[in-house]
């Protein structure tokens, strides 16, 4: 029986997925955190990337019954999007949570159409508060920017 383009879509994608899980829960590793800390800033993208990597090995095992390959601007989206989470999980450390985040986000909300006018006060706020989120409600701490000592 032959498979859809849907289907090599799939484990197309659930590849591409696995190797974000891999490569986060690899960098995760080298998050530092404070003296006595039961759970440093790591653990978060761990628990991320577990399900991530199950759920992708599914989708390669078992692809959907989508029949439709996504658009080209769809596809170049979703590539979009996993190179910038590549490259967050690689700067978080050395340039520290805040900078990190604030482009991500920001380049983010611009993948998905906004314009910059939208993009960078809302990447502001997500990374304002998704910061006092993991540091006060959740107790996570967070990498810090290089030099800086709160």
């Amino acid at each position: 029986m032959r498979e859809g383009v849907g289907a090599l879509g799939d484990r197309i994608a659930g590849g591409l997925l696995l190797v974000v899980a891999a490569v986060a829960w690899w960098l995760s590793h080298d998050f530092t955190s404070g003296f006595g800390q039961a759970i440093g800033p790591g653990a978060f993208p761990r628990l991320v990337s577990v399900p991530l990597g199950l759920l992708s090995l599914y989708l390669i095992i078992h692809p959907g019954v989508n029949q439709r390959w996504p658009e080209r601007s769809a596809l170049f989206r979703q590539l979009g999007l996993l190179v910038l989470l590549m490259i967050y999980a690689g700067l978080i450390q050395p340039l520290g949570f805040l900078p990190t985040a604030l482009l991500t986000v920001t380049l983010m909300i611009r993948l998905f159409g906004a314009t910059w006018r939208q993009a960078l006060p809302f990447g502001g706020l997500l990374t304002v508060g998704l910061y006092l989120l993991f540091e006060f409600a959740l107790g996570m701490p967070l990498p810090d920017m290089p030099g800086l000592n709160w």
